[in-house]
């Protein structure tokens, strides 16, 4: 009795059938090229720096007085990688607003669940960076009018994303210098009052009277100095080993080393006696003040983060993320299938083997003395 197979197998042999077959494979391949027709939507957006409203600052707080380089800076954080951007753009976050934006999921949607809906978007849609950091959206369907809109949808998610990614550094930002400004301006309290309290116990006079104008120096170079300490490891907190702001904070603070150590040489001058020539009372009024003199520095620059850190919080609230370069277009030439190439690929080389290769070279009569001797034995 004879089955299926073997009358496949019977099939299979006959070379004219299997002609016959490999043709009209070949012919439903070169039409399933063309047919049906894909369509490539695309649009390309530039991710705008999150922290660039830091910047633009930077006039106000010169006007303010006291570095506002260094203090957008310290805030600005350093321009986000186009690499960040990128994970942005393909965080699940997106897919999840573009598929609520659309109504892809759901009852009476054309996906059933959310899962089917992200497993289909991630077969179609695909994003990448381009060169000078623009960010590609590229969506291939076979319906036009679902191809841009898809696009455009993906670009106002990564828009959404980035601005939920710009509103939480501002936030942080703003709670650091928060919890910091007002933790120096408790300082500065207790150093004026310990100031005031040493000098009425001992009856001195101003700090500026009482000391020689080079000490008064020499304590302000301290203080700037603790001060750019505390800028240091503040900064640090945002940047990378490798910036150059804490390349030019470390400069600084070499300086300033240098400069207080050349006064550490008993001396004494028009002014009055420098630090290693003063007393037991005239040190302690000195450690006094140089510690009020780095708390208010401390405070000036926490107050002038607080103003920048507000006016980027008002920036923030009416800034585009993205600059669009190209918005959601079609590709004007034609495209094809590439998975109906690839199959009529097969099949033309599926059709050389055993039609020219396997013949040539007695492939086929080997195997079938073979299978006689098995059946023989």
């Amino acid at each position: 009795m004879t089955t299926r197979a073997d009358h496949l197998i019977v099939w299979v042999r006959n070379a004219r059938y299997r002609r016959i077959a490999y043709a009209i494979a070949a012919i439903i391949a070169a039409v399933l090229i063309f047919f049906p027709r894909p369509y490539v939507a695309r649009a390309k957006i530039v991710p705008q720096d999150t922290s660039a409203s830091a910047a633009s600052t930077t006039a106000l707080l010169g006007a303010l007085g006291g570095g506002p380089q260094s203090i957008g800076s310290l805030l600005a954080g350093g321009r986000t990688s186009s690499d960040l951007y990128l994970i942005i753009g393909r965080s699940d976050s997106v897919t999840e607003d573009v598929i609520k934006q659309l109504g892809l999921a759901g009852p009476n949607a054309r996906y059933p669940d959310v899962r089917r809906a992200k497993i289909d978007l991630d077969k179609h849609v695909d994003i990448h960076l381009l060169l000078g950091g623009a960010m590609e959206i590229e969506t291939k369907l076979h319906q036009p009018n679902d191809a841009i809109a898809l696009t455009d949808a993906y670009t106002k998610a990564i828009s959404r994303q980035l601005a939920r990614f710009g509103r939480q550094l501002v936030d942080n930002k703003a709670r650091i210098v928060r919890e910091r400004f007002q933790d120096a301006g408790q300082r500065v309290a207790q150093a004026e009052g310990a100031v005031n309290a040493f000098r009425r116990a001992n009856n001195l006079a101003e700090p500026e009277q009482q000391l020689s104008s080079e000490l008064l120096q020499r304590a302000t170079l301290e203080a700037q100095l603790q001060a750019k300490q505390v800028e240091l490891q503040t900064q640090s907190q945002f940047r990378g080993p490798e910036s150059t702001q804490l390349a030019a904070l470390q400069s600084d603070i070499a300086g300033l080393r240098a400069q207080i150590a050349q006064s550490t040489r008993p001396a004494s001058e028009l002014g009055g006696p420098n630090a290693a020539g003063l007393s037991t009372l005239q040190l302690r009024y000195l450690s006094l003040f140089r510690d009020l003199k780095f708390q208010q520095s401390i405070y000036d620059v926490y107050q002038r983060s607080a103003e920048q850190v507000e006016v980027e919080r008002l920036a923030a609230e009416s800034a585009s993320y993205i600059q669009t370069i190209d918005p959601a277009h079609l590709d004007p030439d034609r495209k094809y299938n590439v998975w109906a190439i690839a199959l009529l690929a097969a099949v033309a080389l599926l059709a050389l083997f055993t039609e020219w290769y396997a013949p040539a070279t007695g492939l086929f009569n080997r195997r079938a003395r073979i299978d006689e001797r098995v059946e023989f034995a």
